[in-house]
């Protein structure tokens, strides 16, 4: 009986608080993180690990920027699809725009709510599951892989944390808990 295995997710953020707190999230989810801090280190995972499914890019990375490295993984041509969510404190509708039209599926401006970023990155699964379906990888390749499942996990609960907590804490805790009065 082959085992269920767990999709991966590509962390690119340089703020280790909030890096930590979107891993924790994440595992509790059921995906697999993969944390790096800056730009060059994203693009050389997404380019050489075909197995990450979804990647969550903050903007302003050391190195390549998020949007950079976004840009790049649309014209390269081979390796299946990535979901891309730009994950960033900039807020105009400009600069969505600008990510969006650089490559990006999503766009979540910080600080967010787990529950949201859990729900695109449920669309993102979708989507990266018909691909594979379909077999339209970017170099048209076809994949006959078994598309990993996330595991399931119960409704968030209220956070029983104090409010003397430090942030790390609070995000650590919150993963645990699934409280979606953290922000990240």
């Amino acid at each position: 009986m082959p085992t269920k295995q767990t999709i991966k997710v590509l962390i690119a953020e340089d703020n280790p608080v909030v890096r930590k707190g979107l891993s924790n999230f994440l595992k509790k989810w059921g995906y697999e993180p993969i944390e790096v801090e800056n730009g060059d280190d994203a693009l050389n995972i997404l380019e050489n690990d075909f197995t990450v499914q979804l990647a969550i890019l903050d903007w302003q990375l050391p190195g390549l920027s998020g949007l950079q490295v976004c840009q790049r993984m649309r014209v390269r041509t081979e390796g299946p699809y990535v979901y891309i969510i730009m994950f960033s404190a900039r807020k105009s509708t400009e600069e969505k725009v600008l990510a969006l039209d650089g490559g990006a599926d999503d766009y979540l401006v910080k600080p967010a709510k787990p529950s949201e970023l859990r729900a695109r990155l449920g669309v993102g699964r979708r989507i990266t599951e018909m691909f594979l379906k379909i077999g339209n990888g970017v170099g048209g390749r076809q994949d006959t892989t078994p598309t990993p499942q996330p595991t399931e996990t119960p409704a968030p609960e209220e956070s029983k944390e104090s409010g003397d907590a430090t942030e790390d804490t609070r995000a650590t805790a919150a993963a645990q808990d699934g409280d979606d009065k953290t922000e990240f």
